[in-house]
């Protein structure tokens, strides 16, 4: 059915499970904007004050170059290594994501350390891609998610992700 689904995303930001699927061919690019920081903030009811932004900033970035060194290995690790994530920071805030949270996933997926360090100077170089795409693209709201078909491209702002795949699998229904 589709040809292309391109996702902008924010680490914190969303559900990931539903990625976990063969169905949908998925490219997930992550972004991190001053705005998803402030409502990831927010959402976690954290202080709002500029240390403690800086702070979630800070957690946030690292755990996107940390997800974008490991999608180095292909696109479904990636999207395990968001699961794993997801399931690693229940009941925590950005600010416990760290290097021991990172080991964890690393050995929940058997991603070998070496290959992560091999391959983390390349990720910034990619998340700076993906933001760049993404402001390319005009947006302003995350998350938002371009479906590219055959003979037309749909843009959809603001979305659950399980909003987002109801469609899709209506659509597969139609054709």
């Amino acid at each position: 059915m589709t040809s292309e689904i391109q996702h902008y995303f924010t680490l914190f930001n969303d559900d990931f499970s539903y990625f976990d699927t063969e169905v949908h061919d998925w490219f997930l690019n992550p972004v991190v904007t001053p705005t998803a920081v402030k409502d990831i903030r927010e959402a976690y009811q954290l202080t709002k004050d500029v240390t403690t932004y800086n702070a979630v900033l800070d957690r946030v970035y690292k755990a996107t170059l940390d997800f974008m060194t490991v999608s180095f290995a292909g696109r479904h690790t990636g999207h395990r290594f968001l699961l794993a994530l997801q399931d690693e920071m229940v009941g925590k805030t950005p600010l416990d994501y760290n290097n021991q949270v990172l080991i964890s996933i690393l050995h929940k997926l058997n991603f070998n350390v070496s290959d992560f360090v091999k391959h983390f100077p390349f990720a910034r170089a990619s998340l700076i891609r993906s933001q760049r795409n993404f402001h390319l693209e005009g947006t302003k709201t995350l998350p938002v998610t371009f479906i590219y078909l055959k003979d037309d491209a749909i843009k959809i702002d603001d979305f659950p992700q399980s909003q987002i795949f109801t469609y899709l699998d209506q659509k597969a229904v139609e054709l």
